[in-house]
């Protein structure tokens, strides 16, 4: 007759090797580039406390180079933040797999995808991280809107905080000699967003918040450059 023991060993969970050296290649990258950002553009970040320690958020601004704002907005945080990129970009033969191996996903391609969506949930819900979502300022102002209107549906739908942030270009002077380009990072307050707003007849509503929140973003850009203008004077 077969016996057990008592002691019988519990079964150790599994190491997914592929998101352990996603995570690796990350914290690589975002290292390298967080070295290049401050030694060369003197990058500033200012309003890190209000990217939480702990728990899900979605970042978001509208960016005029996704590659390079993405880039500037890791070095926000010590956390992991996923971005949704573009599905276009995320095609290409040597950006696509790049961007894919340090955790980053592409973009819904048309209403019945909904590999993105999934994706999105499965960040914010089961593991509580940061995304980020940054709509491109190439395109126009209704587009946006439409795009953070989006966004606001994510956030009620994961129970997730919105948090506006603004990338902007400054003067700066390498090595203290030589004028060049430098970045200010500014991180609003977070949004709570009413969950009613999900519901097709508060859509009005809904859009109206997505412009106020892109007027925040335009807010928190203008405030840093004004600075920078008074600053020259």
């Amino acid at each position: 007759m077969a016996t057990t023991s008592i002691f019988e060993e519990e079964e150790r969970p599994k190491l997914d090797k592929k998101a352990l050296q996603s995570d690796i290649l990350y914290y690589l990258t975002k290292g390298v580039g967080g070295a290049f950002l401050k030694t060369f553009t003197k990058l500033q970040i200012e309003g890190e406390e209000n990217i939480p320690l702990i728990g899900k958020a979605i970042l978001t601004t509208i960016s005029k180079n996704p590659i390079r704002d993405m880039l500037i907005i890791s070095q926000i945080t010590g956390r992991k933040v996923h971005f949704m990129i573009n599905h276009k970009l995320m095609k290409q033969k040597v950006i696509g797999p790049a961007l894919k191996s340090i955790g980053m996903f592409r973009s819904t391609m048309n209403k019945d995808d909904t590999e993105p969506i999934d994706k999105v949930f499965e960040i914010l819900n089961e593991k509580g991280n940061l995304v980020a979502m940054t709509p491109e300022a190439k395109y126009d102002r209704e587009i946006q809107i439409k795009s953070i209107a989006g966004i606001i549906k994510f956030a009620i739908a994961a129970k997730a905080p919105i948090i506006p942030l603004a990338v902007v270009e400054v003067s700066n002077k390498l090595f203290n000699l030589i004028p060049s380009l430098g970045f200010v990072v500014k991180v609003g307050t977070p949004l709570k967003i009413e969950r009613k707003l999900n519901r097709d007849k508060y859509r009005n509503e809904r859009y109206r918040l997505a412009e106020e929140i892109l007027g925040i973003i335009e807010n928190l850009r203008n405030s840093i450059k004004n600075r920078e203008e008074v600053n020259k004077k």
